[in-house]
């Protein structure tokens, strides 16, 4: 059967390449074709059209498309390799026809499951094909395929995921250690906790935090060795090594260890540790001064101390355990134990603070990779998410100290939570004039995403290790927000959401050095 008309003829039933801006695009129940699916775009644009669109012929003899408008639309818009697009010619429906089968084809379309695209990718690297080449061919983005080859190339990875319903995202952190039972041990476990399962992304930051700090640490070990000092395996040193320091033991006569005799007194070792310093500042900055230049960031340094093993034979003993003097004495025993009991709950106190503070600290630094990766995801949504217009208006009606400082500072955050690139060349200029290019073009839902990532953005930038140790209203309204929009907190994070002080209502942070660390570097 065919239909004639003045120009070309199309016969029903037959596929025909025809240029794509030569399609008439049909009414459609489909009123939201995704303009903005770059992926989808990219796809066409490499590999063409794929699935024939289905078009019947119209009044005026040319080809109305019935099914596929987002193909037609987009190879108009990007182009094909070759320039056309497959069309197969169908009889012209009747309405309900129409609108029966265009309703069939959007609502009953099944995504592939993950496994499947990861068993795809996984064969076209088996056939050779580039992780550069499949990313074009396919527009799958890159860390898809870099996460599906990772879980692809651990079986082990590869069967979890399989047999536990893991997504691909999941199955991947598990391939990234598993050449770590110890990390693969936690990962299990909290993957068979509900709680911890939604965290897992926290979990796995602090796998490699604690795995690049491991790597560090030894290296340091080795080059003091190597240097001739008894340095210990991190693993075999003391639990209670800071109580063993010779700067803090004593001899008989409750005298320190001159220092030229550390290194020969019985039982003598070598503890790496970690502390943070800050670069010296000129003392004599004033505060406007200090106000326009950010202070550094601490730089993490490894500190050798000299520990004795075994003190008891060495004849030495800390110096809070040295005998009081006779005048001293308290009449009672009683009164003395007491007394020691005392000190003793003091410096148990304070070291279990500090040790609270070291892995708050270390936790914290985790979960601002893990959060500023979630927050870059969150302001690409194209949905304004609940209850940002509250807090766009808090953090301007309160005139919020982060929001000023980014203001001030030409928000040096925004571009990479936005992933704004700089408008000629690399400089900073360039990436002003990109955010500036933000307020230009805008529809309401994009200006208020955009306000909402400005806000987020100055919080982030200003937030620190000092924001779980005193957050204030600004910084729980921030993190409830997070949370309640579907950021897993973690535990650290979750300290924001406590109760806090009213009458101190801005985020302006405290005196003290935002970047501060207890003066023992770990316990």
């Amino acid at each position: 059967m065919s239909t004639k008309t003045e120009g070309p003829v199309y016969e029903i039933g037959r596929v025909y390449e025809v240029a794509p801006g030569d399609l008439r695009i049909g009414t459609n129940v489909r009123k939201d074709t995704r303009p903005d699916a770059k992926d989808f775009a990219a796809s066409v644009r490499a590999r063409g059209v794929i699935v024939a669109i289905d078009a019947h012929v119209d009044e005026a003899g040319g080809l109305s498309v019935l099914r596929g408008q987002r193909r037609a639309l987009v190879a108009a818009q990007v182009g094909t390799p070759s320039g056309t697009v497959p069309v197969r010619v169908v009889p012209a429906p009747d309405e309900a026809d129409r609108i029966t089968d265009q309703l069939v084809e959007n609502l009953h379309r099944a995504d592939m499951h993950e496994r499947e695209a990861r068993d795809g990718v996984e064969q076209l690297a088996l056939l050779g094909v580039s992780v550069a080449q499949i990313v074009k061919r396919t527009a799958i983005p890159r860390p898809v395929v870099d996460a599906a080859l990772s879980v692809a190339g651990h079986q082990a990875s590869k069967d979890r995921m399989d047999a536990q319903g893991m997504t691909l995202d999941q199955a991947a952190v598990f391939a990234e250690f598993e050449d770590d039972p110890d990390a693969i041990a936690s990962l299990e476990s909290a993957w068979e906790n509900r709680w911890e399962r939604s965290r897992l992304a926290h979990i796995a930051q602090r796998l490699r935090d604690e795995r690049t700090e491991r790597t560090a640490l030894l290296a340091v070990v080795e080059r003091l060795r190597a240097e001739g000092l008894p340095v210990l395996d991190p693993t075999d040193a003391p639990a209670n090594f800071r109580s063993l320091t010779l700067e803090d033991l004593r001899d008989q006569v409750d005298q320190p260890v001159p220092v030229e005799q550390w290194a020969t007194t019985p039982g003598a070792a070598v503890v790496v540790t970690v502390d943070w310093q800050e670069d010296d500042e000129d003392e004599d900055q004033d505060d406007e001064d200090d106000d326009e230049h950010e202070r550094p960031e601490p730089r993490k340094v490894y500190v050798p101390v000299w520990v004795c093993t075994d003190p008891t034979s060495a004849g030495l003993h800390h110096r809070w355990d040295s005998p009081p003097s006779r005048d001293a004495l308290p009449a009672d025993d009683d009164e003395r134990a007491a007394r020691e009991q005392a000190e003793q709950a003091r410096r148990e106190a304070e070291s279990a603070e500090r040790r609270r503070a070291l892995a708050n600290n270390a936790a914290w630094r985790s979960a601002e990779v893990v959060r500023r990766q979630w927050l870059a995801n969150l302001l690409r949504r194209r949905q304004v998410p609940k209850g940002a217009e509250a807090l766009i208006a808090r953090a301007l009606l309160e005139r919020q100290y982060s929001l000023t400082q980014a203001l001030r500072n030409g928000h040096e955050l925004l571009p990479d939570l936005l992933g704004l690139r700089p408008v000629d060349g690399d400089d900073q200029w360039g990436t002003q004039i990109a955010i500036r290019r933000l307020a230009q073009t805008a529809t309401p839902a994009a200006a208020t995403m955009r306000t909402l990532a400005v806000v987020l953005a100055a919080w982030e930038a200003r937030s620190g290790v000092h924001t779980w140790r005193n957050p204030g209203p600004y910084d729980a309204a921030i993190m409830a927000a997070l949370v309640a929009w579907g950021y897993p907190a973690s535990e650290v994070e979750q300290i924001l959401t406590a109760a806090p002080d009213e009458d101190h209502p801005a985020d302006e942070p405290d005196e003290q050095n935002e970047d501060d660390e207890p003066d023992i570097a770990a316990d």
